[in-house]
């Protein structure tokens, strides 16, 4: 009978106890204690240094603090002064409430709280007026926070969220604001001040008086040394230690990068790329150099430091000064959109390379060209002919650049460069033409200086980073990585005209490859360099858009380029890129670039893609008959029975060969054909050099005007014969210009060469 009413009363304490924790449980559920207030929004450098720190939307400085980066002497003296029992209790201390009851209630007034720490932290979570009620509700609040969160988080919310007067929330906000230091180097004065300005903020903040600060804090030191909570020494050192009347500014460290990440991320706590030693010299080279050319016209400048290995970007300087208003300095350079000038042109050659339409020996055209009207030049106003595509690229020529676009198809490169991110390109990419490849489009120095690190990555595309995290993309291809080294390998020459003299035998300049740019008008001057360890942007201009005669890459951006790997990338371990196993090298006849054929003379080494680069035989010189005089020529058909021989003569484009004969350059031509020779050719039609074929013309009715017509063809042919619209209109040498009076509307033109080959255009004229 005993045991049956032991087992019945056992069961009714267990279905209380049940019946108490589901309570609890839908009490809690019902009644959540209050969220966690927002945090300031922290920006750290790569070895955790503060940059930056933003207010909350409620306008306080309210930084979140981790117990590691706080001192042990502050943690320990909070803790004996407010809560001594708190990794003990379950949020409430029933001996301290029973006690602080029986004083309030004898004495008639309120002498002691017995708050815990965790009760704190719930009246700062829901702060409300001072009665039983309200601290019955803390105790149960208390319990809640001890039920959802470890000891270290209520301590680390709790510090975080102490009141130090005016806007200032928590040790570590209190620590940069009044001492200008992190909260792990508190001195044990400092930190014992912090531990008594929250019992009464405004009356004890150091930036008003520091008197009854420093004799509560002195109170409090040996009430520790009582309880030998310190040692003596401590003790009396912080005692001697007077707080002094002070308010610093929050740190505001490399402000452009953090604005950026500030948006781009939601964290409260950033732990971001920036190599603080690497800032601090970027922008001081930066600053240093704008000062010694603004005589020049230029007062500003951005830089962009990427390591390749993890894209992390190591300095961000997106002016030469963030907080100069009279040069526009919060202006961000870095992601402003500005004309690139040339900067573009190594993408183009990458992919050629890419897509085997070309190697490095290979020869390209560099002779005056109408593209339909639009007629660029080179930045010396000089044309070299026939060069290879590394001269080309090296030298940064405006023709050969042009026509490549227009061999590889200008969507195509608005397709490459709007994949990897261009995105003024792709917003405006229905307008642009072959003037994109000199600077008729907008980048920023962001898009730019990331994109040329594909040239590195073994030709893979990877997001910048942002963060101090290692690379955990596997990469976008972009170029096969046997392209990107043929870039580096050409834009590495120091036989260049955009490397000052005084750069050629710095002994401290490891080896780069760099590209210079400068927009029309001169408004704009770029370098952008790499090597196996960084990637470097750097643009020197004015924000307001004004040019400057001295603005151009090679004068104004690259002394900057080399100053900053001088300094951010001397002695580095790693020297240059290792030639990737897809890159060979192989004889190619030295005038052509191409394979070399029997015909071939004199022969290079070139280096090629290896299954990928262009295996097409060089044609150059091809045997033709001609009289053993060499005087005639003749073909197959009127060959005659003696007197003739075989001979190899060079068949130049018909455009080349007619800029060899104005500029008065040798080559051997070959001689006029058998006048007696009835065949009618079928190949080498003459090429119409003007007017260029479905163009339209607009011309002034008050004011007549001729347009010109000029054809390029083969050596052998000495005339040309015109038409207009099926009319004879004139005979003219191979290549000279003659004029014509259109009509309006639709003109059809026809060139017909000595040997009876043609070609026509067809142009449109409008009067006005």
């Amino acid at each position: 009978m005993l045991n049956s009413f032991k087992n019945i009363i056992r069961k009714r304490k267990i279905f209380i106890g049940i019946l108490f924790l589901l309570s609890l449980i839908i009490l809690n559920f019902l009644f959540p204690p209050p969220k966690i207030k927002e945090y300031s929004q922290t920006i750290y450098s790569d070895n955790g240094i503060l940059l930056n720190a933003f207010l909350t939307k409620d306008d306080k400085w309210r930084l979140k603090s981790s117990i590691d980066e706080i001192s042990p002497q502050l943690i320990i003296a909070i803790i004996e002064k407010e809560d001594t029992w708190f990794y003990w209790h379950f949020g409430f201390n029933p001996f301290s409430i029973a006690r602080a009851l029986y004083q309030n209630v004898t004495s008639g007034k309120r002498v002691s709280g017995a708050s815990t720490i965790t009760m704190q932290l719930a009246r700062l979570l829901e702060p409300d007026s001072r009665t039983y009620l309200v601290k019955f509700r803390e105790i149960i609040r208390a319990v809640q926070i001890e039920l959802r969160y470890s000891k270290k988080e209520i301590l680390e919310m709790y510090l975080s969220l102490l009141p130090f007067g005016g806007n200032i929330e928590g040790v570590k906000s209190a620590s940069y604001l009044y001492f200008n230091k992190p909260p792990e180097k508190l001195s044990l004065a400092q930190s014992v001040a912090l531990t008594v300005i929250p019992n009464n903020p405004n009356f004890l903040r150091p930036d008003k008086q520091t008197e009854n600060l420093n004799s509560i804090k002195n109170r409090w030191l040996n009430n520790f040394k009582q309880n030998n909570i310190f040692s003596d020494e401590e003790i009396e050192d912080a005692i001697n230690e007077n707080i002094e009347s002070s308010r610093y500014e929050m740190p505001n460290l490399v402000p452009h990068f953090s604005l950026v990440v500030k948006n781009k991320f939601d964290n409260d706590r950033i732990n971001s790329s920036i190599n603080l030693k690497t800032q601090i010299s970027a922008e001081q080279l930066l600053s240093n150099y704008v000062e010694r050319v603004k005589s020049k016209g230029v007062s500003n400048g951005a830089v962009l430091v990427i390591e390749n290995k993890t894209m992390q970007i190591k300095a961000y300087c997106g002016s030469k000064d963030f907080f100069d208003n009279s040069t526009s300095g919060q202006v961000n350079g870095i992601t402003a959109i500005r004309s690139p000038g040339s900067t573009l042109k190594p993408f183009l050659f990458a992919k050629a390379f890419n897509d085997g339409l070309l190697t490095p020996k290979m020869k390209l055209l560099d002779i005056p060209t109408d593209f339909g009207g639009y007629q660029p030049e080179n930045f010396d106003t000089k044309f070299n002919g026939w060069v290879t595509a590394e001269f080309a690229l090296s030298n940064s020529l405006n023709i050969p650049s042009v026509r490549l676009l227009k061999e590889i198809g200008v969507s195509n490169f608005i397709n490459l460069l709007e994949q990897n991110g261009f995105k003024s390109i792709s917003e405006n990419k229905n307008n642009l033409g072959l003037s994109l490849i000199l600077g008729g489009c907008g980048v920023t120095l962001e898009e730019l200086t990331s994109f040329y690190t594909s040239l590195v990555n073994e030709g893979k595309m990877f997001s910048l980073n942002y963060l101090n995290k290692s690379l955990e993309e596997t990469g976008i291809p972009v170029f096969n990585k046997g392209a990107g080294f043929l870039i580096a390998e050409i834009l590495s020459s120091i036989e260049r005209p955009d490397l000052a003299i005084e750069f050629i035998n710095q002994s401290k300049l490891p080896k780069i490859a760099w590209k210079t740019g400068t927009s029309y008008g001169k408004r704009d001057a770029w370098a952008i360099g790499f090597n196996p360890n960084y990637t470097i942007g750097v643009w020197m201009g004015n924000f307001d858009g004004k040019g400057s005669p001295y603005l151009s890459g090679a004068e104004m951006a690259v002394p900057l380029l080399f100053d900053l790997f001088n300094t951010i990338d001397y002695n580095s371990s790693k020297k240059w890129f290792d030639i990737p196993d897809n890159i060979i090298q192989r004889e190619v006849c030295s005038e052509t670039g191409m394979l070399p054929s029997a015909n071939c003379k004199s022969l290079i080494y070139d280096y090629a893609i290896d299954e990928i680069s262009s295996k097409e035989k060089c044609n150059l010189q091809k045997e033709i008959f001609v009289s053993d005089d060499e005087k005639i020529e003749y073909c197959s058909d009127c060959l005659p029975n003696t007197e003739y021989k075989k001979k190899l003569y060079p068949i130049y484009d018909p455009e080349l060969s007619h800029w060899f004969e104005l500029h008065n350059i040798y080559y051997e031509k070959i001689p006029s054909h058998n006048i007696n020779c009835t065949r009618k050719f079928k190949e080498g039609n003459p090429i119409i050099l003007s007017p260029s074929a479905d163009y339209e013309y607009f011309l002034e009715t008050s004011n007549p005007q001729k347009v010109m017509l000029q054809a390029a063809s083969e050596p052998s042919v000495k005339f040309h014969f015109w038409y207009i619209d099926n009319r004879f209109y004139k005979k003219a040498a191979s290549g000279e210009k003659i004029f014509f009076e259109p009509k309006k509307g639709i003109n059809e033109i026809t060139c017909t060469d000595d040997k009876g080959r043609t070609s026509k255009v067809n142009i449109s004229v409008k009067f006005y």
